[in-house]
């Protein structure tokens, strides 16, 4: 063995104890073999074999046991060596799939879309709106009799489609209402897994959810009740709660207090509409005004207190907005353009041209025409005993005519200066048996009061509604008292 041998045998015995001894039976064979071929030879050969023999085996075991003597130092714990890897990236060649995704087709998912019918929409308007490019549905929406409410469908009414990406028709509901507050139809037009178009007119019932709201007046209370964000048909409900001469909601100054509950209503969970106005409390001048509404009354349905009496007057003095009077009802006057001393046998209501006259109450036309001196005006019967005059309108509304039923408040013309009169205004008459009487200070019909059984009806739902605006009155006086400390703290810290 040569002495170059040695240096890599010691690395090796430094490397690990199973290495070190796979080397020393290595080494130690070869040296035997070497040993016994030598053997054979002569004697002087077997000397030399042995002196070398025996150098070899101090240089072979001194490292060993050196390398021997350091492994034993090191901690058995230790970790292993590092075993590395070598990552091998081999392309492999795919088919050609592209002939077979360019025969997979997109799905047709359709997509749903809904809004509210429009003034003056047509079916073109609103299918175009829609986005629905379906001349097969427009003919079929124009000739089918259940689907024709969609031809020229009426203001504000929810509208919700499902349509393919193409602009084809799948299915189309237009809901409208129905008998009651709760109740409603749906127009329903679909197509039939054979592609065919089917109408169908159906009774669905809102989901419904009360929404609570109170306020303080700022300013003026239609001004207060907008930045509030109450609707536009809540705040004509609670106007329309009252006579159009005693409206307390356009009496409400800065400081007074409002509480409302009105209706929300959905369909498919879809907001469709604001509902009825539940019940409202006006904090004004010290008192308090509550009302409900009550739709089992006979009479269509009107605000009451808690005790049943009707927040209207089965007659209004001033049938329309506007309450300046400019000519009292007197026994005579002089006419002001014949200059003839006559009996003034009326009220004249100074109002702008074109301003709203409304029905004294419910009633039946007598006359609408043209009458000489009145210009054109209207003649009223409210049953057997009261008759109204509408006179010097400028206006009738379109189709009123004799025998037409008209309801309390219901718009009948419009203010005018037709016949003998010196400006715009609205002559107003009230005969009680053929009698003309003064309609400011008549005894007018009384209100009318719910019977026991529909004051219990009543009960049933306005007592939870009390409790609610209670409540509601509760939030507002701890926030006022709060706002009245923060007030007092600032002003102590001023100081």
């Amino acid at each position: 063995m040569e002495p170059d041998t040695v240096f890599p045998l010691f690395l090796i015995a430094m490397t690990s104890p199973r290495l070190m001894g796979s080397a020393l039976r290595s080494l130690g064979r070869a040296v035997l073999k070497t040993a016994s071929d030598y053997a054979r030879n002569t004697p002087q050969t077997r000397r030399m074999l042995r002196s070398r023999l025996a150098a070899g085996a101090v240089i072979v075991l001194l490292p060993a046991a050196g390398a021997w003597a350091l492994w034993k130092t090191v901690p058995q714990d230790s970790a292993p060596l590092e075993s590395y890897q070598r990552t091998a990236y081999i392309p492999i060649r795919m088919p050609d799939l592209r002939h077979q995704v360019a025969s997979i087709t997109i799905a047709d998912e359709p997509v749903v879309r809904s809004g509210f019918t429009q003034h003056a929409d047509t079916l073109t308007s609103l299918m175009a709106r829609l986005g629905i490019r379906d001349t097969e549905a427009f003919r079929f929406i124009e000739t089918n009799p259940d689907a024709r409410g969609l031809v020229s469908p009426a203001e504000g009414n929810f509208v919700m489609a499902s349509i393919r990406a193409d602009g084809r028709l799948e299915t189309l509901d237009l809901y409208t209402d129905g008998s009651d507050e709760t109740a409603g139809r749906v127009l329903n037009i679909a197509r039939n897994p054979a592609g065919k178009l089917t109408a169908e007119i159906k009774p669905f019932r809102y989901e419904v959810q009360q929404n609570l709201a109170s306020g303080r007046v700022e300013d003026n209370p239609q001004a207060s009740l907008t930045r509030a964000g109450i609707p536009k048909n809540i705040v004509s409900q609670m106007h329309d709660a009252f006579d159009f001469d005693r409206d307390i909601v356009s009496e409400l100054v800065p400081g007074d207090t409002w509480r409302l509950i009105y209706e929300t209503k959905y369909a498919q969970g879809n907001f469709v509409r604001y509902g009825k106005l539940l019940a409202m409390a006006l904090d004004h001048k010290g008192k308090t005004t509550e009302l409900f509404w009550f739709g089992n009354d006979g009479k269509g349905g009107h605000y009451y207190d808690a005790r049943g009496h009707i927040a209207k007057r089965v007659f209004m003095r001033v049938p329309l907005d506007i309450k300046s009077v400019s000519s009292e009802f007197a026994p005579l006057r002089r006419h002001p353009i014949t200059g003839v001393v006559r009996p003034h046998q009326g009220t004249d209501f100074r109002a702008p041209w074109g301003a709203t006259v409304r029905a004294a109450a419910d009633g039946v036309v007598v006359f609408a025409g043209v009458g000489t001196g009145y210009g054109n005006y209207i003649r009223l019967q409210h049953g057997p005993e009261y008759q109204t005059v509408y006179a010097h309108l400028s206006s009738i509304t379109k189709g009123l005519r004799k025998g037409d039923t008209v309801k309390y408040g219901e718009i009948i013309g419009k203010v005018g200066q037709t016949g003998l009169a010196t400006g715009p205004h609205l002559h107003y008459e009230l005969k009680v048996d053929g009698v003309q009487i003064n309609p400011m200070t008549a005894k007018l019909p009384d209100q009318p009061v719910l019977t026991p059984y529909q004051i219990a009806q009543m009960e049933v739902r306005s007592i939870p509604l009390q409790k609610k605006l209670a409540m509601l009155e509760g939030v507002q006086a701890a926030s006022a008292k709060a706002s009245a400390q923060k007030t007092s703290d600032e002003k102590a810290a001023g100081h």
